[in-house]
């Protein structure tokens, strides 16, 4: 069997067993819309509609997002919450690809995005079981178990939209405050990464909270391997390629939604 194709049919066999756990990125979101229909916002353009906000017409100098979200935190912490509010919230017509990640048998979801795609996704496609939101800031809880109804956890690594602007992270200070603190779903995260096969979609993984705790947890050379995971992504380093490599995770050059497509063909019922 080819390569890829053998590569497609580890991948729909390991999204399909029940036993797998998604984690997305900001790949993940893109073709999404707000409920104003505007795309949802890069962090480039997040970045130039808070320097708007900030400093108007002035030209941009290149200010990053994390030093613009915090300026706009210390000058008006309501108008944050409310960009924020207006910009992450997903209108009900989400890509079919996304409500097609979501519908198949995971045993947990996390995602680094701030956005509220599965309240969305809930609200306008009839999934085979429950999504229920979680922010991993506004939960202390180390130990996330199955519900009895059989529903999944999105568990937003970062905070999500709805809550506090204290309950998100975005800025230089933020990521530093979560680099010094406990992060109960990320150590429950790094567990999960040495007994479960992840799917990891829209993300190169440079979350610098996340291979902490990973290192953290750095398994003896005489451990088991971990279980094989793969990487969806448009694009990805040569460096970082071989680095997910030692860890198990398998890179699939392909979008969110032509990786939903392949496994759709394969397996129409597995991604419903």
């Amino acid at each position: 069997m080819h390569s890829r194709s053998r590569e497609l049919a580890e991948l729909l066999d390991t999204t399909t067993s029940g036993e797998a756990i998604l984690f997305t990125g900001a790949g993940f979101s893109r073709g999404m819309r707000d409920r104003a229909g505007r795309a949802l916002p890069t962090s480039e353009e997040m970045s130039a509609e808070l320097w708007q906000q900030l400093f108007g017409a002035e030209p941009h100098d290149g200010s990053s997002l994390a030093d613009l979200f915090d300026v706009a935190l210390q000058r008006d912490r309501d108008a944050v919450r409310r960009y924020l509010d207006e910009r992450l919230t997903v209108a009900d017509d989400v890509p079919w690809h996304v409500a097609a990640w979501l519908a198949a048998p995971w045993r947990r979801i996390y995602t680094l995005n701030v956005d509220d795609v599965e309240a969305a996704v809930a609200r306008c496609c009839q999934l085979p079981h429950r999504l229920v939101s979680v922010s991993a800031l506004a939960v202390d809880r180390a130990d996330p178990r199955p519900s009895s109804d059989g529903a999944v956890e999105v568990v937003h690594l970062n905070g999500m939209v709805g809550h506090d602007v204290d309950h998100v992270t975005f800025s230089t200070l933020q990521y530093a405050a979560r680099l010094c603190d406990r992060q109960p779903a990320y150590e429950q995260l790094a567990l999960d990464l040495e007994h479960a096969p992840f799917v990891f979609v829209g993300t190169t993984l440079d979350e610098a909270v996340l291979w902490q705790h990973v290192i953290e947890r750095r398994a003896p050379d005489h451990a088991p391997p971990r279980p094989r995971s793969f990487l969806v992504a448009r694009s990805l380093t040569r460096a970082r390629g071989i680095l997910l490599q030692t860890f198990g995770i398998t890179w699939l050059e392909l979008s969110a939604e032509d990786a939903a497509a392949a496994l759709f063909d394969a397996a129409p019922g597995a991604m419903r």
